[in-house]
């Protein structure tokens, strides 16, 4: 009788083993599966993606780029620092006999800030120079904060004038360290430097639809 018992506790035991082992072989498939997706949406995560189109005389922007904080800076916020970013639109027509000239700059201000009070992120945008038009937003997490700043979403800029085809638009994002405490300006670390700032320019057919836009 005593046995019957050891083999039955056994038995139980080495099924539970099994279980385990193939519930382990099951996680180990599935991440298998889904690592080209997870490599795909971080690819296309870490790629900026710009969008220019002519709406009635002015230039629509729709961009999106990679952000990701230095430890630093991270933890500046979280002891009360705010950062400022800027979204910056050009636009400039080549002259063979001079250099080229500048038509239009424009400028979109996001800052970002942290409040210990309410443990509570917030997103403050500033077109141009009119304080009474800046747009605030407070979020839960980082990660909110994070998207919102990163992302420029129907940024309307009246053009002065009709564009030309061989027009060039200079987009351009970046911390304005500027506005950083005297000691932050000259954290180490170039290439965390770089991470935090993303440029790229545009034929005005892209604007035009007259190309296929990137």
């Amino acid at each position: 009788m005593a046995w019957t018992d050891f083999s039955t506790r056994c038995c139980s035991a080495l099924d539970r083993e099994g279980r385990a082992r193939r519930r382990l072989l099951r996680a180990a498939a599935a991440a298998v599966l889904l690592a080209p997706v997870q490599r795909l949406a971080h690819a296309q995560l870490a790629q900026p993606q710009w969008r220019v189109a002519l709406v009635d005389d002015a230039l629509v922007v729709d961009a999106r780029v990679p952000l990701l904080l230095p430890a630093a800076l991270h933890d500046a916020l979280l002891r009360g620092v705010a950062l400022t970013f800027t979204w910056q639109l050009e636009v400039r027509r080549p002259r063979w006999y001079w250099t080229d000239r500048l038509l239009l700059r424009a400028r979109r201000w996001v800052r970002l800030a942290y409040q210990p009070l309410t443990q509570r992120w917030r997103v403050s945008v500033l077109e141009g120079n009119d304080a009474d038009a800046a747009l605030q937003r407070s979020l839960d997490t980082l990660d909110e904060a994070l998207a919102l700043v990163r992302s420029s979403q129907r940024w309307r800029v009246p053009l002065p004038q009709r564009l030309h085809a061989d027009d060039q638009l200079a987009l351009a994002f970046e911390l304005d360290s500027g506005r950083l405490p005297r000691p932050l300006q000259w954290w180490s670390g170039t290439d965390e430097r770089e991470a935090l700032a993303w440029r790229t320019t545009l034929p005005a057919t892209a604007a035009l639809g007259t190309e296929e836009r990137p």
